[in-house]
């Protein structure tokens, strides 16, 4: 699979992931890796689990979750 936007630049890129988001494959300069939270029910409330998760968004999809 190759990275979405580098095809769109007519570059041939391979994908390294996919966008949790849009689900576009992206190559290591267009994936961002950020941490999520992770919750569990816990008694009778939520807890956040101590380590967070990693989730890839392309570049795209970051800033649009950024920008909101």
């Amino acid at each position: 699979m190759d990275c979405f936007d580098c095809h769109m630049n007519d570059q041939m890129t391979a994908a390294v992931g996919v966008c949790r988001s849009c689900g576009a494959g992206i190559c290591p300069t267009h994936a961002h890796a950020i941490p999520q939270p992770l919750h569990h029910l816990n008694g009778t409330g939520v807890a956040t689990r101590t380590c967070a998760a990693r989730c890839l968004l392309c570049t795209t999809c970051l800033d649009a979750e950024r920008s909101a």
